[in-house]
C-alpha cells in the first residue's frame, strides 16, 4: 500500500503577507484534494513559522481527508518580521516526526517535508538541516520570488525538488509541478539514501558488517532494527566473496543470532531476522559485546575475512549508557583495523559513542522534552513477588530512559506499597537520569500480604505533590501519579482516584498478574491510560506503549470551548432558573475571552435550538447576561441523540467558533431532566472519537445509563435527584474543566 507522512511547513511571515496568504492556503488544499489521505495511507501534518514555529496539526491528528482539509481552510495569516526557518526546521525534526506526534519512520514508511516561503530566512538553517537529512525526510521547496530560491535550494533533498513561481498568484499551479514528487515519495519511485547507507554504498565490494544490537531497545526499535538491516542487505551484493553479514545481540551479555559464514545469500539472511527478538534488560554491557565481537566473531573459523585484508565493519546500535567500559574495547577494535559506526536513541550516552564509532556523523541521542514531575507507585506484595520484581524495574528504567530527566524537566519520585507505603525517594532526592535508574536497579520488593492500593495512593498525594518534597504543582508543572501493581485491591480506590483527578494529577496505572484491570481503567485519569500486560516479563514492553500518553499530555493552555447542551422542554419550565444558575456557576471561574475560553449554550427537545454560539458573545459578562436572559424554547420529549449531533456538526465546528483544528480543547456539558427517546450511545461516541470531552448532569427522570453513556467516562457522570441540588456539581465539574489535560485519543 502506497504511505507517506507529510510535514507542510509554511511561511506566516510578512515574507507572504496577509493579502497573498490565501494564495498559499489555495496551494496546500490543492495538493491534499490529490492525496490520498488515511491513518494506514498518506498523514499530513502543518507547521506555521515567523519568529518561532507554531505546530497548528500533528500527523495524528487527523485521519481524514475531509478532516485536514478542514484545518487548512481555518488558516489565518499570522504576521510578523521574522521568518526563522531553521528554527521551524529544527521544531520539524523535534516534534512532528516520532512515532508518538503519529510519524511512521519505524515502520519504514518515508517522511517528506514541503516548504513554503517567499523570502530569506533570518536565522541559520544548518541545524535543522542537519537533522533532517539525519533523519532521511526527503525535503522539497516551493520559493515564491527570487529571494526565497537560495535557502530552500541549500535544505531540500536536490535542487530540482524546488520549484518557483515568480509571482503569487501563480503558486497555485505549482501544485501540478510538486505532485509527481511528492507521489514519486508515496509510491517508491523517488528513493533517497541516509547518510550511513551512503557511507556503505560508496564501499560497496568485498567486505565483512557485523551489526551489534541492544537487545533491551524495545519491540518497536528492534522492529525498525530489522527493517532496517532488511533494507541494507537487500541493496548489496551478498554472498561468500562479497558481502558477509553477521549479527549479534547484547543487552547485559552478548550473544551471536549469526556469524558472518552462517548465511550466504539475501533470502536467507532476511529470513533470519524474524528470529531476533528483544531481550529486556536494566543494563547493558557494550564494553563486552564489543570484546564478544572481536574475540569471537572477526575469526576466520566464523567467516571473518579480516586475514585477507577485506575491510571489516562493525554497526554498533544502542538505547543506553553502557554500564562497563567502552574505550578498551573500541581501541582494541581500531587496533585491527576494524571500521566502527556507532548508533544511539533514548538514553545512549554520546560521549561513549564517539569513543567507539571512527564515523560518528550518525550518532543521534534522543531523549523526549517536556516538563513533568512523575511518581511511580509501586506494589511491593507478595502479588508480585521476588522473582517478577525485576520485570517492574525494567519497565520503570525503560520510561525513564526516554525521558529528559533533570530539575527543570522531568522530575520522578517513587513509593512502594504493600500494607502500608514507604516513601523510596522524593522528586526532589535526585537531579539526573543516571541517578534516578541507578537507584531504582538497586530497588527492592518490600513484601507483604496486602495491596492497600487506596491507602498507598491518598498518601502519594498527600506526601509526595507537595512543594517542600519538589512538586511544582503551583508553577503549573503537570503531576502525573503511575500505579504499577500485579495484585487486587484490598481497600477503596475508586474514590481516591477521583480525589486525585480533582488535584489536577493525571493517573496511569501499569497492571499484571492478578490486577483487576476493568477496575484500574477506571482508576485511570480515562481508560486509555490504563495499561495491562498479560505476563510480568510483558512489563517492560509497555514502556513503549505508555510513552505517546505521556507525550501527547497538553498542558498550560488557557484556552478551551465550552458548550451547553440542556433540557428545553416543557417539563423543566418550573426550574430553568436552576439550570440557569448551574451555568452562570460553572462559567464563573472560567477566562472568557475570544482567545480563551469560548461558551455556547443550545436547548433541546424533539430538536435542538442553539442560544447562542461559540463565536457569539466575547466577554464573560455578555455571556451572563445572554444566560440570565434565557427562555424555555418548550418541547414534550428529549431527542438528546439528535442533539449530540448537531453538536458536533455545527456547534463545535470551526465556522462556529470551534477551535477543533487549532487543538484547543473543546468540552461539553450535557444536561437532561428526563430520558432520550432516541439513541445517544453512537453520537457521544463520534464526539468522544473528535476529542470532544463529553460530561453528562442528570436530574429527576433521566437515565442514568445514557448519562454515562454521554460521558467521557464513569467520573465525568453526574446524577441528582432534584434541579435544587444542581448546585453541588459546577466545583467538581470547574475542577475537570480547568485541569483536564487533553489527551491524543486514538
Amino acid at each position: 500500500q502506497d504511505t507517506a507522512d507529510l510535514v507542510l511547513l509554511i511561511d506566516g511571515s510578512q515574507n507572504i503577507g496577509a493579502t497573498n496568504f490565501p494564495y498559499v492556503r489555495e496551494l496546500v488544499l490543492r495538493i491534499i484534494e490529490r492525496l490520498d489521505v488515511g491513518r494506514d495511507t498518506v498523514r499530513v501534518a502543518l507547521v506555521l513559522y515567523n519568529s518561532s514555529p507554531e505546530i497548528r496539526f500533528y500527523l495524528n491528528s487527523f485521519y481524514s481527508k475531509s478532516s485536514v482539509l478542514d484545518a487548512v481552510k481555518a488558516l489565518t495569516y499570522t504576521g510578523g518580521d521574522e521568518s526563522n526557518l531553521g528554527a521551524a526546521l529544527e521544531e520539524v525534526a523535534e516534534s512532528l516526526l516520532s512515532e508518538t506526534s503519529g510519524g511512521r519512520a519505524d515502520e519504514g514508511v518515508p517522511q517528506m517535508l514541503v516548504v513554503i516561503t517567499a523570502g530569506p530566512s533570518t536565522d541559520d538553517t544548518g541545524a535543522g538541516d542537519r537533522a533532517l537529512k539525519r533523519a532521511s525526510v526527503i525535503t522539497f521547496g516551493v520559493a515564491i520570488g527570487d529571494t526565497a530560491t537560495a535557502d530552500l535550494e541549500t535544505i531540500a533533498t536536490d535542487r530540482s525538488f524546488v520549484q518557483s513561481a515568480s509571482d503569487v498568484r501563480e503558486v497555485a499551479n505549482i501544485g501540478d509541478q510538486l505532485l509527481p514528487l511528492i507521489n514519486g515519495v508515496i509510491q517508491r519511485t523517488i528513493i533517497v539514501q541516509n547518510e550511513f547507507t551512503e557511507i556503505q554504498s560508496k564501499t560497496v565490494g568485498n567486505r565483512d558488517i557485523i551489526f551489534l544490537i541492544d537487545g533491551s531497545m524495545g519491540t518497536a526499535y528492534i522492529n525498525s532494527v530489522r527493517v532496517f538491516i532488511r533494507e541494507f542487505v537487500e541493496s548489496m551484493p551478498i554472498g561468500p566473496d562479497q558481502v558477509q553479514v553477521g549479527i549479534a545481540q547484547f543487552s547485559a551479555a552478548p550473544r551471536v543470532e549469526m556469524d558472518l559464514n552462517t548465511h550466504g545469500s539475501k533470502e536467507s539472511i532476511i529470513s533470519a531476522l524474524s528470529t531476533i527478538r528483544p531481550r529486556p534488560s536494566q543494563a547493558v554491557n557494550i564494553g563486552a559485546a564489543l570484546n564478544y565481537v572481536r574475540e569471537r566473531m572477526l575469526q576466520p573459523e566464523k567467516g571473518s575475512r579480516i586475514q585477507q585484508g577485506v575491510p571489516q565493519l562493525v554497526m554498533l546500535l544502542t538505547s543506553k549508557r553502557s554500564s562497563d567500559s567502552v574505550e578498551e574495547p573500541a581501541s582494541a577494535l581500531r587496533e585491527l583495523g576494524v571500521l566502527t559506526l556507532a548508533a544511539g536513541a533514548r538514553a545512549a550516552d554520546e560521549q561513549q559513542l564517539k569513543q567507539i564509532a571512527i564515523v560518528t556523523e550518525e550518532t543521534i541521542v534522543e531523549t523526549t522534552k517536556m516538563v513533568r514531575d512523575i511518581v511511580f507507585l509501586v506494589d511491593g506484595s507478595n502479588y508480585v513477588g521476588s522473582s517478577n520484581f525485576p520485570y517492574v524495574r525494567d519497565f520503570m528504567i525503560n520510561t525513564i530512559n526516554q525521558l529528559d530527566v533533570g530539575p527543570d524537566r522531568v522530575q520522578v519520585g517513587l513509593l512502594q506499597f504493600a500494607d502500608r507505603p514507604k516513601i523510596e525517594f522524593y522528586l526532589s532526592n535526585y537531579r539526573t537520569r543516571q541517578e534516578v535508574v541507578e537507584k531504582i536497579s538497586q530497588l527492592r520488593l518490600t513484601g507483604g500480604s496486602a495491596v492497600n492500593t487506596g491507602a498507598a495512593m491518598n498518601y502519594a498525594l498527600d506526601n509526595m505533590f507537595h512543594s517542600s518534597r519538589g512538586s511544582r504543582r503551583r508553577q503549573g508543572v503537570q503531576q502525573v501519579l503511575v500505579l504499577i501493581t500485579g495484585g487486587p485491591p484490598q481497600d477503596q480506590v475508586k474514590s481516591v482516584a477521583d480525589k486525585l483527578a480533582l488535584a489536577g494529577v493525571l493517573t496511569f496505572t501499569v497492571s499484571s498478574g492478578q490486577a483487576d484491570e476493568a477496575l484500574l481503567q477506571s482508576v485511570a485519569f480515562v481508560p486509555t491510560l490504563a495499561f495491562h500486560a498479560r505476563s510480568f516479563s510483558g512489563l517492560p514492553g509497555l514502556a513503549e506503549q505508555i510513552m505517546p500518553e505521556l507525550v501527547t499530555v497538553v498542558g498550560d493552555t488557557d484556552e478551551r470551548d465550552v458548550a451547553f447542551l440542556i433540557d428545553g422542554t416543557d417539563r423543566v419550565r418550573a426550574d430553568f432558573a436552576y439550570i440557569k444558575d448551574f451555568i452562570i456557576k460553572v462559567i464563573e471561574p472560567l477566562d472568557i475571552g475570544d482567545d480563551k475560553v469560548r461558551v455556547s449554550v443550545v436547548q433541546h427537545s424533539e430538536r435542538p435550538t442553539p442560544s447562542f454560539y461559540l463565536n457569539t458573545y466575547k466577554t464573560k459578562d455578555e455571556v451572563i447576561r445572554a444566560v440570565q436572559g434565557l427562555r424555555v424554547t418548550g418541547g414534550s420529549s428529549l431527542n438528546t441523540g439528535s442533539a449530540l449531533r448537531f453538536m458536533k456538526d455545527t456547534i463545535l465546528s470551526g465556522s462556529n467558533g470551534g477551535r477543533a483544528a487549532q487543538n484547543v480543547p473543546q468540552f461539553l456539558i450535557v444536561l437532561t431532566g428526563d430520558r432520550s427517546t432516541d439513541n445517544v450511545r453512537e453520537p457521544a461516541g463520534a464526539l468522544k472519537t473528535d476529542g470532544v470531552v463529553p460530561f453528562g448532569v442528570g436530574v429527576k427522570d433521566a437515565d442514568p445509563k445514557q448519562i454515562e453513556a454521554i460521558s467521557h467516562n464513569p467520573s465525568f457522570a453526574f446524577n441528582v435527584k432534584e434541579f435544587s441540588e444542581l448546585s453541588t456539581i459546577p466545583q467538581r465539574l470547574n475542577n475537570y474543566i480547568l485541569c483536564f489535560y487533553l489527551m491524543a485519543l486514538i
